[in-house]
């Protein structure tokens, strides 16, 4: 299974690896070589870019199609810092919004900007494995993307999304599919990721990887996963705004579900819905979390 281990040898585990965890003592603290390792980390942006097709942007009129080289496209669509949304009429409130993009399998989009509002509709729907590196949401609508595919990993690298009343990126798919966030900046989100609670045919395992990621104002908590059914969360490098409240367990950072499939009744919250550490659901420590 694909952990952050293969995305980046943390400075910590080099240093206690090579040289033995007696180096630690012996030379820097446990914090510095923290501290150390986030300067050595990949800058990440927190501004949208300026649209390169003006403010108002391109809004279409149906879902657009991605494909894939194998079936007639491309494998990187690279779209200059356009702004693109769809005429979709349905309030972002409810469901049914229109789908902006539609990713097929292998496909890379670099460098779009999702229209904010009922513009953003659906957002991105990845339909395989799909790589969104430099793509910004201005205002989420329903989701800012959502993983469909069983056994696929959907990548967000160096990505910004703001406002989103729910969560900000959809796990549907099962079967050991991943969804891992890089170099990013959310902001203003009720989750950041949800494996699906109540899905038809419901099931897993679902795994998230966030490394290297600022957040800030979080409304509920910033990743959910079923515990029954294999789900994993492994979160390193997590930088939040005003940092991590143990005592008021504010803001959540990781918590666990029981999971129902077929909308049979709610997914329930395990240990009251607190934020869970160093379990093996959600593999993530207090040390992991850094305010900025």
């Amino acid at each position: 299974m694909l952990t952050y281990k293969t995305l980046r040898m943390p400075t910590l585990m080099l240093a206690v690896g090579v040289f033995g965890s007696g180096c630690l003592n012996a030379g820097m603290t446990e914090e510095e070589i923290l501290a150390e390792e986030a300067a050595a980390l990949e800058t990440i942006a927190t501004t949208i870019p300026t649209p390169s097709n003006g403010s108002a942007g391109e809004i279409r009129n149906s879902t657009t199609r991605l494909k894939n080289a194998k079936n007639g496209g491309s494998d990187v669509y690279d779209f200059a810092n356009k702004k693109i949304g769809v005429n979709s009429t349905a309030s972002c409130d409810g469901e049914g919004q229109k789908t902006v993009f539609e990713v097929e399998d292998g496909v890379t989009v670099k460098n779009l900007i999702i229209a904010g509002g009922k513009a953003g509709g659906n957002g991105i729907v990845c339909l395989g494995s799909c790589t969104l590196d430099h793509v910004y949401w201005e205002d989420i609508c329903e989701d800012a993307a959502t993983l469909s595919k069983d056994g696929a990993t959907m990548t967000l690298n160096h990505v910004i999304a703001l406002h989103a009343s729910d969560k900000v990126f959809q796990h549907n798919a099962k079967g050991n599919s991943k969804t891992i966030i890089k170099n990013s900046y959310i902001s203003d989100f009720g989750k950041l990721w949800r494996s699906c609670g109540d899905c038809t045919n419901n099931g897993g395992p679902r795994h998230l990887i966030v490394d290297n990621v600022k957040v800030e104002s979080i409304k509920s908590a910033l990743a959910g996963a079923n515990q029954n059914y294999g789900d994993t969360v492994t979160i390193t490098n997590l930088f939040v705004k005003g940092g991590y409240n143990a005592s008021k367990d504010k803001p959540k950072i990781c918590t666990e579900w029981i999971g129902v499939t077929d909308h049979n009744g709610e997914s329930q919250k395990v240990n009251n819905g607190k934020s869970q550490w160093n379990t093996a659901t959600c593999r993530v420590s207090q040390s992991n979390v850094q305010s900025w």
